[in-house]
């Protein structure tokens, strides 16, 4: 589908009302995962939601309904295989941000994953995939944003915290790890790096301080 047809907005993955376990469930997991291997072997340009319904086995239509856009699809299938980081909030800033960007690397982390992101970042420049690609990173900073928002909100990191830059730094500094190394992340660096850009904002150390596993 042409780029003109999405709108200029991020898009948002489409949750489709299914009941689980039935038969929409399974027609909608088989076109998703047939979406990702269309999107991995031909990439993001070549993929196209006749091809993918074709070789899901199921009518274009049925596949418009749910998803209007190519985008859409993509990003839902994206948002199946490893959907936004998660990790439980306990109120200490450091290990919940260790817990949640070491729950981060799903997508990177089995060949299907590596393949769709490889393919994406190859096309990189097109304004359709990098909408979907803004949709996929806004999707996973937001909670590592709310972490932090919290953080500030009970003293834990100084008022004046610009805490978009900060996040900008950690999620930076880890996913460009996760793009260079083809072996899993340290869970050692992650906790160095994560020290290391505290205290550049001035979070008292007290706080920051967490025994290691």
């Amino acid at each position: 589908m042409p780029a003109a047809s999405l709108s200029q907005s991020a898009p948002t993955p489409a949750t489709p009302k299914v009941r689980l376990g039935g038969r929409s469930a399974r027609v909608v997991s088989r076109v998703l995962e047939t979406t990702l291997e269309v999107l991995g072997r031909d990439g993001y340009a070549a993929l196209r939601i006749e091809d993918v319904a074709t070789r899901a086995g199921v009518n274009k239509t049925t596949i418009y309904r749910r998803w209007p856009t190519r985008a859409e699809l993509v990003v839902a299938a994206l948002t199946q295989l490893a959907g936004p980081p998660q990790a439980p909030e306990t109120g200490e800033l450091e290990p919940d941000l260790h817990a949640l960007f070491m729950s981060a690397t799903t997508l990177r982390a089995t060949p299907a994953g590596r393949g769709v992101i490889s393919a994406l970042i190859t096309e990189r420049g097109d304004p359709e995939v990098d909408r979907v690609c803004g949709a996929l990173r806004e999707m996973h900073r937001e909670p590592a944003r709310r972490l932090l928002d919290h953080a500030r909100r009970r003293g834990e990191l100084p008022r004046r915290t610009d805490v978009d830059l900060l996040l900008d730094v950690l999620t930076g500094a880890v996913y460009s790890r996760l793009r260079e190394c083809a072996f899993p992340l340290d869970p050692d660096w992650v906790r160095r790096v994560i020290r290391l850009v505290l205290s550049g904002v001035g979070a008292p150390s007290r706080l920051r301080s967490v025994s290691r596993p």
